[in-house]
């Protein structure tokens, strides 16, 4: 991954701006469109647009590219590559030979040449073109994902909001995409749903996930731990359901054998899997918690009401228990 870390200034379709830092050269391209649903996010359409996204990239100083109007489209085709193989690792999924081509013939290419200044600093040699930028970018990919932060990739905690990042904090413990975007926005709509009018809510009662359930607990295990019995025939059939497969394609169905269906919405590997669960929402997650601990959580949204939710609470108090007893953890 590229140094120093600078972060970009992005702007939202409404206007507003906010810092994201995405903490790598690569998944910084990510920020000007993509594939489907990204392309109205789109703003590399001429060399200009590539030159200007260059300059306010973590990319150091004096690069000065000439871009020629078909390496913008070369960049395009690598930015749009890179998109479905974070997104594939962040869902668990495995990644497309075919983008796995693309960027492979990316970093082949010559990449800008550096150069040590007069005062012993470092930055590039006037003149890269678009291919030699494509390079960089292609090359920094390949070290992000074949590195130690390849499992730290992750997409923004917030439920509409699709940016990806890797983290590279100390507690590997980052959820949104920036806090002073989706961080505060979750935090103000939280505290406004709670106080609406005035009053407090009941406990339990928001306005956008309804009637909700969280249970967690703090285990002296480490994460991958966890995660790797959690996933486990043996974690799924205590928490999902005897027989059940642990689905992790988005869309994938499942049934248990109470009669309860749903289907996966998101899976990361090592972090959390949300799915539908009947008519509600459940999402199991497990983080750090200090070193050599791990925070398992079952959250449950979407209830019925305030007796559903206290059936469900005491579910998922004893599932915990199932899932702490089996783990051997007292």
């Amino acid at each position: 991954m590229s140094e120093p870390a600078r972060g970009l200034n992005l702007h939202t379709l409404d206007g507003r701006h906010f810092r994201f830092d995405p903490g790598a050269l690569c998944l910084e391209l990510l920020t000007t469109g993509g594939p489907g649903d990204f392309a109205r996010y789109e703003v590399l359409h001429e060399p200009a647009d590539l030159v200007r996204w260059a300059g306010e990239s973590r990319l150091p100083d004096g690069l000065e590219p000439v871009v020629a109007p078909d390496e913008v489209w070369a960049v395009r085709v690598l930015r749009d590559a890179l998109w479905r193989l974070a997104s594939a690792r962040v869902q668990g999924r495995a990644p497309s030979p075919a983008d796995l081509a693309v960027v492979n013939e990316a970093a082949a290419q010559t990449p800008p040449a550096p150069r040590i200044t007069d005062r012993g600093g470092r930055d590039w040699a006037p003149g890269a073109t678009g291919t030699q930028l494509l390079s960089a970018v292609a090359r920094d990919a390949v070290d992000l994902f074949t590195g130690p932060y390849a499992h730290r990739i992750r997409e923004c905690g917030s439920h509409n909001c699709h940016l990806l990042f890797v983290d590279t904090s100390r507690p590997g413990r980052r959820r949104w995409c920036a806090m002073e975007r989706c961080g505060n926005r979750n935090k103000v709509r939280a505290h406004r749903v709670r106080h609406e009018g005035g009053r407090t809510m009941p406990t339990g009662l928001t306005q956008d996930a309804g009637w909700e359930i969280g249970v967690s607990r703090t285990l002296p295990l480490p994460v991958a731990a966890v995660w790797e019995f959690i996933a486990s025939p043996e974690g799924v059939a205590l928490w999902l359901g005897e027989g059940v497969r642990l689905p992790t394609e988005k869309g994938e169905p499942y049934e248990t054998g109470d009669g309860i269906a749903g289907e996966v919405r998101s899976y990361r590997p090592g972090d959390r899997v949300r799915l539908t669960y009947g008519t509600s929402t459940l999402q199991v997650a497990v983080s750090a918690s200090g070193e050599g601990k791990a925070v398992l959580r079952f959250h449950q949204e979407r209830l019925a009401n305030a007796e559903e939710r206290e059936r469900q609470r005491a579910h998922w108090k004893a599932v915990m228990g199932e899932v702490t007893d089996a783990l051997g953890v007292a």
